[in-house]
């Protein structure tokens, strides 16, 4: 199993895309991010094994970054796409509610802030129920806006105003 696979079925990131390691590798897609070569093997190592191999520490950090990109990318946007159509994402919590919700990230820098969830009925931004402690930065704060912007279709009606 790789480092990938490993950071992917850790409780709580079921809300990240498995980058491809084509887009991982290719140089253009690393620009202006801080390479670590170390890190860059761990990430990219078929047979990694978390009992055994050596973590650095920046691992999750520079995936998270890869993966803010990869999700603005027309195949990103495609895999959340197929998540949000899953029901991979939470749902609003307003009862009067319960759309499908996206990820957001209040930041851009990584260590600021945890992901949080967008409803598009409600145009607002909650708290994830869930535990996770995802950085925010993974998926930036462009992310839910480019996404409607790509899929006009899957953006919800607003909801209705009921006089009491």
């Amino acid at each position: 199993s790789s480092w990938i696979s490993w950071f992917l079925g850790i409780k709580g990131n079921e809300y990240v895309c498995r980058v491809p390691i084509d887009y991982i590798q290719e140089t253009f897609n690393q620009m202006g991010l801080e390479y670590f070569t170390e890190t860059l093997k761990v990430i990219l190592n078929p047979g990694f094994d978390s009992s055994l191999d050596w973590v650095f520490g920046d691992e999750e950090k520079w995936y998270g970054m890869i993966h803010a990109r990869y999700i603005m990318s027309e195949r990103g946007v495609d895999n959340m796409r197929q998540k949000y159509e899953r029901g991979d994402f939470e749902v609003c919590p307003k009862l009067s509610c319960r759309q499908k919700a996206l990820t957001v990230g209040p930041s851009d820098v990584c260590g600021k802030s945890n992901v949080k969830i967008f409803c598009p009925r409600c145009n607002d931004f909650y708290e994830l129920r869930s535990d996770t402690q995802l950085d925010a930065a993974m998926f930036g704060t462009s992310f839910s806006h480019n996404f409607l912007a790509q899929w006009p279709n899957l953006r919800p009606q607003p909801p209705l105003d009921v006089p009491r």
